[in-house]
């Protein structure tokens, strides 16, 4: 099926780059930044552009942006307000053009706020994950009447190549934390094992004695399992080493 879209060899080239960043940036903001250079790049006369995400606390902000501080302060107002057309495309699941941004009867306080900015037309699309939507990708142009139809599909090729960006830049994060909290846990583990080998050849008593000694000895401090293993086996350390 045809698209007419324009820019495609372009496009193509931007998702190349921004999966090999990838391969080398685990972190979601160093994706973000990408992906909002690359949308300025790519759509035709798009002055700014940027990404909403959600916090593990429910705060909304714009993770990533280019164009300058408008694109933040046009997105803070609709944080701050309620809505908006990027909180509208996050809510819905489906792309929303904006052709005049100032006199949009859909959100007649966002509108108000931005009459005196320098923003004259929005679109902006959701970043879906199956049916469900993680943020906004959106590009800001100046003149009324600036993006059409076209801009609109273009705008939701590329957040959903964006949006698999994001996943699979929080699945390697979540993963690296995995993997760090299963070597804590593992270092805890050994060095409470350690312990109770010394508690072991001290006391010439078993494994569930120790343990349980162990557990005397850390209730009598008020510290963790872990604190008073620790301890245990630096007080019992020879010196020097």
């Amino acid at each position: 099926m045809e698209t007419d879209l324009p820019l495609a060899e372009e496009l193509t080239a931007v998702f190349a780059r921004a999966s090999r960043m990838l391969l080398t940036e685990e972190t979601v903001a160093h994706a973000l930044q990408l992906i909002t250079d690359a949308a300025v790049a790519a759509i035709p006369g798009a002055m700014g552009s940027g990404v909403s995400l959600m916090k593990p606390s429910g705060e909304r902000l714009t993770a990533a942006s280019s164009g300058g501080e408008i694109v933040s302060q046009a997105d803070g107002l609709q944080f701050e307000l309620g809505e908006g057309p990027c909180l509208t495309a996050w809510a819905t699941g489906q792309p929303v053009l904006v052709s005049d941004a100032a006199a949009d009867p859909r959100w007649p306080g966002w509108s108000a706020a931005v009459a005196s900015m320098d923003v004259g037309s929005v679109a902006s699309s959701p970043l879906l994950t199956g049916t469900t939507a993680v943020g906004a990708v959106k590009v800001y142009a100046r003149d009324p009447d600036h993006f059409d139809a076209r801009t609109v599909r273009l705008l939701a090729l590329f957040a959903e190549q964006a949006a698999l960006f994001v996943v699979h830049a929080q699945a390697r994060e979540a993963a690296a934390a995995l993997s760090q909290q299963l070597q804590h846990a593992l270092f805890q583990r050994d060095t409470i094992s350690v312990a109770k080998g010394m508690l072991m050849a001290r006391d010439n008593t078993g494994e569930d004695d120790a343990f349980r000694t162990l557990i005397a000895m850390s209730r009598r401090s008020g510290e963790t399992l872990h604190e008073t293993a620790a301890a245990l086996v630096r007080f019992s350390a020879p010196s020097g080493t």
